[in-house]
């Protein structure tokens, strides 16, 4: 357990009197518990305050880091090692610090962890195996995934996960998920039509919601018991603020708020490992980062959730995935990812489902339906009139459904499903069904005609689709239904070395400083990727498990 060293009962004194810059105030406005609730995604409509994103203005995303005077600090707390954030990243960097006997304290600035999306990118493990997964190639695999990631990616992060998370995988199911019960579904991909394997590696996919409810949930806290039954420490709603530095520049150590709102000052003996998440909350740094159309997505349809299910609820009013971990490592000399930062938005309607056709809000067809709206979100960031939704043409018979959701034979079940989830329009005409969901006619009609036309001829000349996926769309009643599109979160940030180590300008590691997850940048291109479901999820494991162990293992 950690050793708490001195405890003031000084009154804290709030407000801005201790902490300096308007960055430091936006970082502090909420740390004591509200009950809130984060507001649920609209079906395509702009949140209440949504920014229109992507001005020229200029802006201060970074500010200045805040002046905490010692007298108001009121504890101090003595650890190997504090990982900051308990999600994917913080549970396993938290797991195998312990694993390599560090004595480990976990924050998280909520009352529970952000804990959705249930499916996580490992392989190549005895688990998946005895599964009926296949053995991959690694090289093809990291090629695979490194070209998607428009060669933008540090490779070292990339082989980390390649050559380990097999063994990683292995180890939790032993010490964790075995013996709580969870051990995850093998997915293996044989509904798959045989040349989409080599687009789409979906055997590598386990699935850990036992519910079949797309969370973590279960997962994230098997571990926190686990941490805590190891001797670990885990602390809600506590914030950290500011990184501890000594003269050399070295990390000794973290100031957080507490649940009360006073300061704590964490003096770690090993490192401070950031698992603090994403940006995408906060508008000065999306326009700073995103360009324009990206930036207006962002701003105006984030539709991130702290919580994925009833319990694990938002306690605090400020933003979850404000960047404050990402500013507090670049007050501490890191540098951040420049680049058109990678991101996570997908459809709300359908999860990812894709009809035979899909056009824009002008009636036109703009991309291959086949691709994960995690992989398209970038033509649909430059819709007309900044719209976040498609109009999904479907065909009245059968068609093949693309691997975005390989369940053969039940087409018309899901699009019944659909139907009653999201705007559904059917019509006799192409003519009708356009002014139902006010599109030039013209438009739809000729879209459709060409669609057919390559269909039929099971070349798609236009965007490329597999024929295999193309259906004619010529029997009436014509349907549609309106698929629309959110952002969840940016998967960009710091650059690490491949110990995990955040490193500075000039590439050199700052010592004791650590990142995994959603802060740590080099890792995703320009965006999602196309090959391997899970992948994020699979990066915050293994470069967190790595961050712990390392760290651990200092001298």
């Amino acid at each position: 357990m950690a050793e708490e060293r001195k405890l003031s009962r000084r009154a804290f004194l709030g407000g801005a009197a201790a902490i300096g810059g308007a960055a430091a105030l936006s970082g502090l406005a909420a740390c004591s518990p509200s009950g809130g609730e984060a507001p649920a995604a609209g079906g395509g409509e702009a949140p209440a305050g949504g920014g229109g994103g992507g001005e020229a203005a200029a802006t201060d995303w970074l500010g200045t880091a805040p002046e905490i005077a010692e007298a108001d600090i009121t504890a101090f707390v003595d650890t190997d090692v504090l990982v900051v954030g308990s999600a994917m990243a913080g549970v396993l960097a938290a797991y195998a610090a312990i694993k390599n006997g560090a004595r480990v304290v976990m924050i998280e600035r909520n009352g529970s962890p952000h804990i959705s999306g249930s499916g996580v990118g490992f392989f190549n493990s005895q688990f998946q195996q005895e599964g009926g997964q296949p053995v991959h190639n690694e090289q093809h695999v990291m090629s695979q995934v490194i070209n998607e990631g428009n060669l933008r990616v540090d490779a070292s992060l990339v082989a980390l996960w390649a050559y380990h998370s097999g063994e990683i995988l292995d180890e939790i199911e032993a010490d964790v998920l075995q013996p709580a019960g969870l051990p995850g579904r093998i997915m293996t991909g044989e509904a798959l039509h045989p040349d989409d394997l080599d687009q789409y590696i979906v055997s590598f996919h386990v699935d850990f919601d036992p519910n079949e409810k797309d969370s973590l949930e279960a997962f994230i806290f098997a571990f926190h018991d686990w941490v805590v039954a190891n001797g670990g420490e885990v602390l809600f709603e506590t914030c950290a603020r500011k990184l501890v530095q000594d003269e050399s520049g070295a990390v000794t150590g973290a100031i957080c708020t507490n649940a009360e709102g006073a300061y704590v000052q964490y003096n770690t003996s090993k490192g401070v490992i950031m698992c603090a998440g994403s940006y995408g909350g906060n508008e000065a740094m999306v326009n700073h980062f995103c360009y324009p159309t990206m930036a207006h997505f962002v701003n105006t349809y984030n539709a991130y959730n702290a919580k994925a299910s009833d319990t694990a609820p938002v306690t605090i009013e400020e933003k979850m995935d404000d960047g404050i971990g990402h500013r507090m490592m670049v007050w501490a000399g890191g540098i951040m990812e420049e680049i058109d930062p990678s991101y996570q938005a997908w459809s709300i309607d359908g999860y990812s489902f894709a009809a035979p056709l899909a056009v824009n809000n002008q009636g036109n067809r703009f991309f291959n339906e086949t691709f994960s709206s995690l992989s398209t979100s970038f033509p649909i960031f430059e819709l007309p009139d900044g719209a976040n939704y498609v109009w999904q043409i479907v065909a009245s018979d059968d068609f093949n459904m693309p691997p975005l959701l390989p369940i053969p034979g039940m087409t018309r079940e899901i699009m019944d499903m659909i139907a009653s989830m999201s705007e559904f329009y059917e019509a006799d005409t192409l003519e009708e069904l356009a002014d139902l969901i006010k599109v030039p006619a013209e438009n739809l009609v000729a879209t459709v005609n060409r669609y057919n036309e390559l269909a039929k001829a099971g070349k798609d000349d236009d965007f490329g689709k597999a024929p295999w996926h193309m259906s004619p769309i010529e029997q009436p009643p014509f349907k549609a239904f309106r698929e629309n599109y959110a952002f969840y979160g940016m998967s960009s940030g710091v650059k690490v070395n491949r110990n995990l180590e955040v490193v500075d300008k000039d590439w050199k590691p700052i010592p004791g400083l650590y990142a995994a997850g959603n802060c740590v940048g080099w890792r995703m291109g320009s965006g999602y990727q196309n090959v391997v479901p899970g992948l994020c999820n699979a990066y915050s494991a293994v470069h967190a498990y790595f961050a712990g162990k390392n760290a651990a293992l200092r001298a």
